[in-house]
């Protein structure tokens, strides 16, 4: 196709993504290079998971990077001849799915429980249909080379199988056990959820102190924010070591209200400085008195239901919504006078991630599972270095929450999810655990029950990175790619889902389920506030792509990420879409006007020396960096050799011998052009995939050609030393005419003095628009530019008025003067250095350093 485009080439004198795009994907689908046969082994192929998006999504601006950076890492290893393989899929969400069709029912006037299990079922089957695709197509539009052939689904039929199987097999090893619990009870969802999907708000309620009578005469005073719990009250504690209370420990407290008899018993859990010091012990309402009244064998009374109600054990209160409960329970004690003093009171509330409701704690019956034995193997494999974190910081998170985890609920009252494989036996309470239970109770021949409840989303997601290859079964997708290579991710799920995988993988796979676990920034709005629809502050990923087309959108969400959470940057899109402008652009003024010649590199002059030689160094610090995950700097290193090295100053350099159709400048820029594109690949895969089709000797697609390597014998410091000075002397020369304001067409007569660029003075000449002479010229010198080893000096011209150069100069002067010391300044105020974002601070230095620069060029 390579030489027969041309003719289509030169009428394309814009590149448009909108076109190329789609166009491309089709083709890279169509092929099936994104689709791997699984051979070999794990060490020899190149694998990651994605985390699968849930079916309920559409694409965000945290997708987008981390999608980028896999796509990066995916494509850097297939042209560097790995089979790779990027596990796709989405994951049911069996909350927020659930919401959804929940919302939809509303909205036709019926409801879940009206539908019954078995049809709400069905629904949310034809609903995942009908907009499951949604988040595929957009990962497509960023160009993810993901193998959608291969594409899984957490309630495919092979997913099922295998959480059934690790559900039974912990059972039976003990490590799944069911209990009369405390839980997170979150009464938006009317779900348990875990401590993982809780999140505290600061919150200012009123703080009661109230007056409990002592059986035996007198009173302690109890202070509580939540009066309608004091209810469920079966203690009142004191701290052993507060002597205020010491006199009361033992005796007999009665609940105002209630008339129940509270032991006044001494625990260390108790705050002397909170309150009064004394604590009413709730077990059933608050997770701190549940351990409390397990410690001293407490009656554990439930006041308040999953429906967010108050129940029958609350007496006359019984019926009332909380917040209605609390006013009535505070109308009644102040009626007895009870209530000593109150106030307003500031700390932090647990509420739900999932519905935005306040958690009520509550003792339910649920399924946990016993963390303990699986965290340790989890924990040594960070330790010993099997697991790397990157940046590093983020282990020592892991480790913190794995050295002190908790058992886990993993059990959720909801329809839409992997129902739990228990049978109960209702008349004589035998428990059956497997997949296919006896048809009758095996103790009194009863009919069996199956347990309405579905699993915690995030334990059916921990098997991800091998249920996905058909585990339990020996898959050759299994040998070939377990386990993967990296996991990236952001932060907010090392608890949730990072280690939970780990420690599964090493429990059933009996291998770790990655070796890298790299964290994403987190992609802040442009004012710092995070990015939210709610707030107005969303940047739609989708609408980036419209405008400015996918490798803008990648490039600058690469070029923009950190080790630290980042402030979204438009001017880092522009760039992205400026650089592919620019490589096709480029690419077209080489591919119609070089001679057709073999792509090799045939060096004639120094500076195709020196761009073969600048070319290496930029191979090599972009294989570091993808390799190192820096892809900011491999965004900007990219960047700069393409628009500074090859364009700004080679072509410019050679544009007369290419024009000329010079055969050994047309060899060498075929061969930069053709070994840039492939280094760009990963990061801008479509525009570098359309400008590689019209190469010469372009037979395969860009996306699976080989990756640059370094060629030690292209370096040349002695090439890049000469053309270095010549690109200095021309950058002085530059800044001269703007200073001293010369039109851009407008050419200064000059003479140098000194015979350090005697080759290169056509050049340095035709770059800067100079007329240099080695001697001669007559007439004054109306202004000079020290060059290293060199002097310019500007001879008398209608082009440069003397008078004007001086004032513009000192004009100038002052003005770099004055911007210098405003930089100082701002940089020698605490406040400006302590508090603003660093990368503020390090813009500053940065100006600070170009001021003082540019004042001693100007006064040099």
């Amino acid at each position: 196709m390579a030489r027969q485009g041309l003719d289509a080439l030169e009428q394309r004198t814009r590149y448009d993504p909108q076109e190329v795009e789609p166009r491309v994907l089709a083709r890279w689908l169509e092929a099936g290079y994104f689709h791997p046969e699984p051979e070999g082994t794990a060490a020899d192929n190149y694998s990651i998971a994605i985390p699968p998006p849930n079916v309920t999504g559409a694409l965000h601006m945290g997708h987008a990077l981390n999608a980028a950076v896999q796509d990066v890492l995916i494509r850097f290893n297939r042209m560097n001849g790995r089979r790779t393989k990027w596990i796709f899929g989405t994951d049911h969400a069996g909350i927020a799915t659930q919401a959804q069709v929940e919302k939809l029912l509303a909205s036709e006037g019926t409801s879940r429980t009206e539908l019954g299990r078995e049809e709400f079922e069905r629904r949310v089957w034809e609903w995942r249909e009908q907009y499951g695709r949604t988040i595929v197509e957009q990962f497509q539009r960023l160009g993810a080379s993901c193998d959608y052939e291969d594409e899984r689904f957490t309630l495919d039929e092979g997913y099922v199988e295998a959480v059934q199987k690790v559900f039974i097999d912990l059972y039976e090893k003990g490590l799944i056990y069911r209990d009369n619990y405390m839980v997170n009870w979150d009464p938006g969802t009317q779900s348990a959820i875990s401590d993982l999907e809780v999140e505290d708000r600061e919150v200012t309620d009123t703080l009661y102190c109230i007056e409990y009578p002592l059986e035996d005469g007198g009173s302690v005073t109890v202070a509580t924010v939540r009066p309608e719990t004091m209810l469920a009250d079966t203690a009142v504690a004191v701290n052993p070591e507060d002597e205020r209370h010491r006199d009361i420990l033992g005796r007999t407290a009665i609940l105002p209200l209630v008339g129940r008899r509270l032991p006044v018993i001494a625990d260390e859990y108790v705050k002397p400085e909170f309150g009064t010091g004394a604590l009413k012990i709730t077990p059933g309402h608050d997770p701190n008195d549940f351990e409390i009244g397990r410690r001293h064998g407490l009656e554990e009374v439930t006041v308040i239901g999953e429906d967010g109600r108050m129940t029958e054990a609350a007496g006359r209160f019984a019926g009332m919504a909380v917040d209605e409960a609390q006013r009535a329970v505070v109308e009644a004690l102040q009626q007895e006078n009870r209530i000593a003093k109150q106030e307003p009171y500031t700390h932090t509330v647990p509420f739900s991630h999932r519905s935005g409701q306040r958690i009520e704690p509550l003792i339910s019956l649920q399924w946990f599972m016993r963390m303990d034995e699986l965290a340790a193997p989890a924990i040594e494999a960070v330790r010993s270095g099997r697991i790397s974190f990157h940046p590093e910081r983020w282990a020592k998170v892991y480790l913190d929450w794995l050295e002190n985890i908790r058992p886990w609920c993993i059990s959720r009252q909801l329809w839409w999810g992997h129902r739990l494989p228990v049978w109960y036996c209702d008349a004589c309470d035998e428990t059956y655990v497997g997949t296919q239970p006896p048809e009758r109770c095996g103790i009194c021949n009863g009919e069996l029950r199956r347990d309405e409840d579905v699993l915690d989303t995030w334990f059916s997601s921990a098997l991800w990175p091998f249920a996905t290859l058909g585990w339990p079964r020996d898959t050759p997708e299994l040998r070939a790619f377990y386990p993967t290579d990296v996991l990236v991710t952001a932060r907010d799920i090392i608890f949730l889902w990072v280690a939970r995988m780990v420690m599964m993988g090493l429990e059933f796979p009996r291998d770790v389920p990655f070796e890298d676990v790299f964290i994403t920034s987190i992609i802040q709005a442009p004012d710092g506030r995070r990015m939210s629809k709610s707030l107005g502050t969303g940047i739609d990923p989708l609408d980036e792509i419209d405008a400015h087309g996918a490798d803008a959108v990648r490039f600058g969400l690469l070029a923009m990420s950190s080790s630290q959470d980042v402030r979204y940057s438009a001017e880092k899109i522009q760039q992205g879409q400026q650089l592919a402008n620019k490589m096709w652009n480029a690419s077209r003024l080489v591919l119609t006007n070089a001679a057709e010649v073999e792509t090799a590199p045939r060096p004639r002059t120094v500076e195709d020396r020196w761009i073969l030689s600048r070319l290496q160094h930029t191979i090599e610090s972009t294989r570091s960096r993808f390799e190192g995950y820096d892809f900011s700097h491999a965004a900007q290193g990219l960047y700069s050799f393409f628009y500074g090295d090859l364009c700004d100053w080679y072509l410019e350099m050679v544009k007369p011998r290419l024009n000329a159709q010079e055969e050994e400048v047309s060899a060498t820029l075929l061969y930069v052009l053709r070994e840039t594109l492939a280094l760009a690949h990963p990061m801008v895969p479509f525009v570098t995939e359309e400008i590689h089709s019209f190469l010469p000797g372009a037979e395969d697609d860009l996306t699976v050609s080989r990756y640059p390597q370094v060629h030690a014998a292209l370096f040349d410091e002695e090439a890049e030393r000469e053309v270095g000075a010549v690109i200095e002397a021309v950058r002085r020369l530059r800044n001269y005419r703007d200073s001293v304001g010369v039109p851009a067409a407008a050419r200064i007569p000059a003479r140098i003095v000194g015979d350090a660029y005697e080759s290169s003075l056509d050049a340095i000449g035709r770059l800067a628009r100079f007329d240099i002479v080695m001697d001669g010229g007559d007439g004054e010198v109306v202004g000079s530019i020290g060059l290293d080893g060199a002097t310019v000096e500007v001879l008398p011209s209608d082009t440069v008025d003397p008078a004007e150069v001086r004032a513009r100069i000192e004009a100038e002067r002052k003005r770099l003067l004055t911007e210098r010391d405003r930089a100082r300044g701002k940089l020698s105020n605490k406040g400006f250095t302590d508090k603003a974002p660093p990368e503020l601070v390090q813009a500053e230095r940065e100006k600070l350093e170009r001021f003082e620069a540019e004042l001693a060029e100007l006064e040099g």
